[in-house]
């Protein structure tokens, strides 16, 4: 079970970023020059109400300290930011699956 749900996620980040890394191509066709769009912009051309206010809930409902490490993922590349977990997930999966195998 454990398995398929890392999959599941390895499957649901991947393919997020492939579709981040593509709409980046798709610029670059349309406009000749490559510009990697950052987390913050696609979050903000998907929802951007919600953006403007994950700020003030994070620093007053979690923590304020919590604020500057998301405020730095938003400003990553936006399909770095969904590779890093799918690359980690898998890597997990095949740790856990060298081990059972013993």
């Amino acid at each position: 079970m454990a398995r398929r749900i890392a999959w599941i996620l390895v499957a649901l980040f991947g393919g997020l970023a492939l579709l981040f890394f593509v709409l980046d191509a798709l610029g670059y066709s349309m406009t000749g020059e490559w510009k990697t769009a950052l987390l913050g912009q696609r979050w903000f051309e998907f929802h951007k109400d919600s953006l403007l206010l994950i700020q003030p809930a994070i620093e007053r409902h979690i923590s304020p300290a919590l604020w500057p490490p998301v405020a730095w993922t938003l400003t990553t590349p936006a399909w770095l930011v969904e590779l890093t977990p799918a690359i980690f997930l898998w890597l997990l999966d095949q740790l856990w699956l060298k081990r059972r195998k013993r």
